[in-house]
């Protein structure tokens, strides 16, 4: 059986990691072979003798040139979990040990003097050409800028721009920021080497030169534009690239390891993990554009958007457990400041782009910054209220919270829409985010029957691009429902592209599919699961269910919306705002952790009334420590509102204070006993119970 696409393209990219000839390293060729013969044990055996001598990224590299890709992609592929992460740890040194090769400056600036000087013949010159192509990219072009520079050597000017026009793609951002010189020559022979690329991410800069008043630069410029048919202002381009960006559209060949800058007329590369690297270009463009017109709030609201975006995306990985994230998380309080900073209408605009694009980072993002921004003279007008009415259950719950938090639970704008949606949330153990890619109405249809229940958010999309798109946005999508027919590509590749992607690890993948056996086989364990076409609601939630069985669910911004909800109620009762629509739900919590049991067991005692009580008798008897206490003064708080006292209310008051419990506890049960409306004999009950006599004991 031919092998998948996915297949095909997972061994294109190992191919393009690590390039090379083959070493002569024999472990790994017996251990390639005893896998072809099917003993897997003697396999892993000589990887965990590789894996502990240690290797070097060097030998690591050999290591992995000593077969071919074909073999080492078996390694990666193997169904023995072991195996896949001893292959996967060499490939990652042998990738170090490549990066650091490509970076060896020695190296690159003897094939540029080589790629542009006089004594060289034509082949010796595109040799090394080829050789800064095959193993420097976009790290040569920090040299070759150098060479652009040189106003005594004309021809060496006109060479470098060939080389660079020759690596293309790779050199196009920091060729963007050499425009950014102050010397005029390199400015020019960058422009001209990008016109000759042709690249469209080039466009709004070159938008900014075609008005300089260096007319060498300006007719560059121009003759790009007219060239690639470039219409719109510089910040209008530029805006429009940074919201691509958002979306996780990078050009094919436009991804790398690091982000270009220009410091003291060099080029500097910075390195950033691939989670965020389409947000750092989108706030690259989003900051030119507000260094052009810092009084336009479209361009600052970008650079929110952008900044919000990375720092929630940071924060959803770390809480998945991506590694590569953790390093990120002082950044975070950084990228909300900066957001923070550029005030109250960019912020709101930026939500109001989020709600509209789809865009749930910038949209959640954006209401946590409002949270803390708006105020009682400004939350009436605010977007928040508007985004109570968001398809997206997780923007409703945090735009609830937010009106909430921002407001001070007093005079809360649309306050019945808020407690009805903090109602809803406060009964959310864990909102597993589900994205379907299908073109069937049925499978629409699925998604909104699924959306209604609890615990699911869903997100549809009817084709592959934009499927992939909407992952790029949110890649902590817990599941993907894909139809094995779409009208505008293979899904082999959306899952190959979801597998290979550090963001999506924990992502699982069922298959929408007329015949489930062949589908089975088409898909093998690139996928989690096969649910009957047409899918229908019940289905869909119950094959989730099946592949999500035993994964836990640690993102803190979902976990979390139960918390913050009982807590944000709690804030209205407190305002003496009417929660009556969410004490049956609050009733129904005492049950969760103390981050939700004990906000709602307070709010029950500042709203709740006699229908209440035997939840909160319930947490008395079998809560932790804490939720006793704030269920005892909760039925204390409504004793003292109803008339008469319930007999079995009494009794758990009355074996709370004289039970072996803590103090604190037998002091709010003696309270909620003194609040209530007791007849005689229930008080008299109650002090016999309570004497004490203040001696000591003689025994013995």
């Amino acid at each position: 059986m031919a092998r998948s696409f996915h297949h095909t393209l997972l061994a294109a990219v190992v191919a393009c990691v690590v390039a090379g000839q083959a070493g002569a390293q024999s472990q790994l060729k017996e251990a390639v072979t005893a896998i072809r013969l099917g003993k897997s044990e003697e396999a892993k055996e000589i990887l965990r003798q590789i894996l502990t001598s240690d290797p070097s990224n060097e030998d690591a590299l050999a290591f992995y040139q000593s077969v071919s890709q074909d073999e080492y992609f078996m390694l990666l592929t193997e169904r023995d979990e072991d195996i896949r992460k001893i292959a996967q740890t060499i490939l990652e040194r042998a990738k170090a040990e490549r990066k650091e090769q490509s970076r060896d400056g020695e190296a690159i600036q003897a094939l540029v003097d080589t790629a542009t000087s006089a004594d060289s013949d034509h082949g010796a010159r595109q040799g090394a050409i080829n050789s800064i192509i095959s193993n420097h990219g976009e790290f040569a072009v920090p040299a070759l800028v150098e060479k652009l520079a040189n106003a005594d050597d004309v021809d060496g000017q006109i060479r470098a721009i060939y080389a660079l026009s020759q690596l293309h793609s790779v050199a196009v951002l920091p060729l963007i920021e050499a425009l950014k010189s102050s010397n005029e020559i390199v400015v020019q022979n960058a422009a001209a080497a990008l016109h000759h690329i042709g690249d469209q991410r080039a466009a709004p800069a070159m938008a900014r030169l075609a008005n300089d008043n260096r007319q060498g630069v300006a007719t560059i410029a121009k003759r790009f534009l007219a060239a690639n048919k470039v219409m719109g202002s510089d910040v209008d381009l530029l805006l429009k690239q940074a919201n691509e960006y958002l979306k996780g559209n990078v050009p094919p060949g436009g991804f790398s390891d690091v982000v270009w800058s220009l410091q003291d007329d060099k080029l500097v590369a910075t390195d950033v993990p691939a989670l965020v690297y389409p947000s750092e270009l989108a706030k690259s463009c989003a900051a030119d554009a507000v260094a052009i017109a810092p009084q336009s709030l479209d361009a600052v609201s970008m650079l929110a958007q952008a900044n919000l975006a990375q720092a929630n995306l940071i924060e959803a990985s770390i809480a998945q457990g991506d590694d590569s994230a953790a390093a990120l998380a002082d950044v975070v309080p950084e990228l909300k400041i900066a957001a923070q900073a550029t005030g109250l209408p960019a912020l709101r605009a930026a939500l109001d782009a989020g709600m509209s694009q789809g865009l749930v980072p910038v949209a959640v993002g954006a209401i946590d910054a409002l949270a803390v921004s708006e105020g009682a003279d400004t939350i009436g007008q605010s977007s928040l209220i508007k985004a109570l009415d968001s398809s997206d259950k997780r923007v409703q719950y945090a735009a609830a919270a937010a009106l909430v938090r921002a407001s001070n639970g007093v005079n809360v704008p649309a306050a019945a829409k808020v407690v009805d949606v903090l109602a809803a949330a406060v009964t959310e153990e864990s909102v597993r985010s589900i994205q379907i890619i299908s073109p069937d109405m049925e499978a629409k249809a699925a998604a909104a029957a699924a959306d209604s229940a609890r615990g699911v958010a869903t997100n549809a999309a009817s084709g592959a691009v934009g499927g992939m798109q909407k992952l790029l946005i949110n890649p902590s999508t817990d599941v993907v429902v894909i139809n094995e027919i779409l009208p505008d590509g293979l899904p082999e590749v959306v899952i190959g592209n979801i597998r290979k992607d550090s963001r999506m690890a924990n992502t699982r993948v069922i298959v929408i599919a007329k015949d489930t056996e062949a589908a089975t086989e088409r898909f093998g364990d690139t996928i989690n699961g096969v649910v009957q076409h047409p899918l229908t609601g019940e289905a869909l939630i119950a094959e989730v269910n099946r592949v999500l069985e035993g994964v836990s669910n640690p993102t803190a911004s979902r976990d979390g919306y139960a918390a913050a909800a009982s807590s944000a109620l709690h804030m209205v009762a407190a305002g003496k705002g009417n929660i009556a629509a969410a004490l049956s739900n609050l009733g129904a919590q005492l049950n969760r952790g103390d981050d939700v049991s004990v906000p709602a067991a307070k709010t029950l005692g500042l709203a709740g009334g006699a229908n209440e009580l035997n939840a909160l008798v319930a947490a008395l008897e079998g809560g932790s420590d804490m939720l006793k206490v704030a269920s005892a003064d909760a039925i204390g708080s409504i004793l003292a509102r109803v008339d008469g006292a319930p007999e079995a209310t009494i009794a758990a008051l009355k074996a709370a204070v004289m039970g072996d419990g803590g103090v604190d506890l037998r002091m709010a049960a003696a309270r909620a006993l003194g609040k209530a409306k007791l007849d005689a004999r229930q008080k008299g009950d109650v002090q016999a119970g309570l004497r004490r006599i203040a001696g000591t004991s003689n025994d013995g």
